[in-house]
């Protein structure tokens, strides 16, 4: 110790192609954090230890997982469709899929993975705080706190949704929810329901994403993960003419992030259905990333260097 550049380059080396560039970049956090802790200097920012790793990157794509198509507009009208939100089930399913789609959100940041691991640090509350605001033109939105996201750790994250005039109003879905939901334990999820019996009942994530996708495949529309709400989500904003700014804070990402979030957006939209996103669509986001990335002054370089360091 310390790792000379050219040890660094040759461990890269050595399981190019083997492993995916996001493995190899833990595996590269682990050997700075132990360096760090040992007061030893770092040569891992030398410009052919990045080099290196842009090469695994590429090499290493084929260990990458599936790509994830998004939800879209289609899913939610067919939803929609589907779901009586008058009943308790359905009203918290309503909401959380608004949620997540508009509040750009992973779904496991919303939603409890198993009833045993729901737990107030990571889950939020049925008793959080939720700030319905009319604005001065008239538009309303809703926000809350969530105490625990992927990229934040306990910092948590602001949920903001903004309402709309149709039926994909995240906000009405929210204010329905909690009004059928109303006599649910509020020491619970936020997305707790009330069962036949009157006992509240935790909305897991299996059984939201088990009934959404029965929903879609039965529309034949595509399969999705949890991820899904946020890919589709930030699309949806920026079709609409969010500024880039807006839909990144909205999401929790940096600049970076989020150009880079756009890499992978362009792979995963041909994956959705003709009807949701078609070339125009795609040219456009092309177009508005592009002056993102011009306006936060961030080299293309940078961008290509960076790829496969994305935490989704």
């Amino acid at each position: 110790m310390p790792a000379s550049y050219p040890l660094l380059c040759a461990f890269i080396g050595e399981y190019k192609g083997r492993q995916s560039g996001n493995t190899i970049r833990s595996w590269l956090s682990g050997i700075r954090a132990w360096h760090t802790i040992n007061h030893a200097p770092w040569f891992g920012d030398d410009e052919w230890v990045q080099l290196a790793r842009i090469s695994a990157n590429k090499e290493g794509s084929k260990h990458k997982r599936p790509l994830r198509a998004p939800v879209s507009i289609e899913h939610l009208l067919a939803l929609c469709r589907a779901l009586n939100i008058s009943t308790p089930f359905h009203a918290a399913v309503w909401a959380l899929a608004l949620c997540a789609f508009f509040g750009c959100r992973r779904l496991g940041e919303l939603a409890v993975t198993t009833a045993a691991a729901f737990d107030p640090k990571y889950n939020v509350l049925r008793s959080a705080s939720i700030t319905f605001r009319k604005l001065r033109d008239g538009s309303s939105s809703a926000s809350f706190h969530i105490p625990w996201t992927k990229t934040t750790k306990e910092l948590g994250a602001s949920v903001v949704l903004t309402a709309r005039n149709d039926t994909l109003c995240p906000v009405a879905a929210l204010k329905n929810h909690l009004a059928v939901n109303s006599s649910s334990d509020h020491s619970t999820s936020l997305f707790t329901y009330t069962t036949a019996s009157s006992q509240p009942k935790i909305l897991l994530k299996h059984e939201f994403l088990k009934l959404c996708n029965h929903i879609w495949s039965s529309a034949m529309l595509a399969h999705i993960l949890g991820h899904s709400f946020r890919i589709g989500g930030a699309v949806e904003l920026l079709l609409a003419s969010v500024p880039p700014e807006i839909v990144a804070a909205t999401g929790g990402w940096t600049s970076l992030a989020f150009l880079l979030y756009w890499r992978r957006m362009e792979e995963i939209l041909p994956m959705s259905t003709s009807k949701a996103y078609n070339k125009s669509h795609i040219d456009s986001l092309a177009a508005i990333f592009e002056l993102f990335r011009i306006q936060n002054k961030i080299p293309s370089a940078l961008i290509v260097a960076s790829d496969g360091n994305l935490t989704l």
